[in-house]
């Protein structure tokens, strides 16, 4: 994927609560996560947990390039058993959750979300961290990869503000609320 087009994430998968296949029997055994972005056919999954039955943990990091015009990605918590791989339940992360206020890059926000199995129905939690990753602390960086221009600057009634400027922080607050 294109880096210009991509913001890097860090996203850690830690933990499952209360999960049962059909809403019924809660698991036992094997449980793992997938992970699928919106606008890509590529996924990664967990390893297995086969010990924590339906409050399983994971604790385990991936490195993911989210293309800059997606809105979701997707975890799909998933359990192995005799008769198959089942799908207990999934979520669409919406990006704008750790996005649409200013947050400076590689601030870590820990979120929980409701899973839902097929029918729509509540079925466990899944509890994550995510952080979008500054071109300077991405595994791999190099010169070629620009998430955002600094250089670019803003306009403010007609004039340039934070033109070359690639230091200091601003944080508005919105008027009115």
């Amino acid at each position: 994927m294109n880096k210009t087009n991509s913001r890097a994430l860090e996203l850690t998968i830690i933990s499952g609560e209360s999960l049962s296949l059909a809403g019924k029997r809660p698991i036992k055994k094997n449980a793992y996560v997938v992970i699928k972005t919106e606008s890509s056919n590529d996924q990664t999954a967990t390893a297995m947990d086969t010990d924590n039955g339906s409050y399983p943990s994971w604790s385990q990091k991936f490195f993911i390039d989210l293309p800059v015009h997606a809105t979701f990605f997707t975890l799909e918590v998933r359990c192995k058993n005799g008769s198959g791989d089942h799908v207990v339940g999934s979520v669409r992360v919406p990006v704008s959750d750790f996005t649409r206020w200013y947050f400076p890059n590689n601030y870590l926000h820990f979120l929980s979300y409701r899973l839902r199995d097929r029918y729509g129905e509540r079925n466990g939690i899944i509890n994550f961290s995510v952080k979008v990753k500054s071109p300077d602390n991405v595994v791999g960086a190099g010169a070629s990869m620009a998430y955002s221009s600094p250089a670019r600057g803003w306009k403010y009634g007609g004039v340039s503000m934070n033109q070359g400027v690639s230091h200091g922080v601003v944080i508005g607050v919105p008027f009115g609320y």
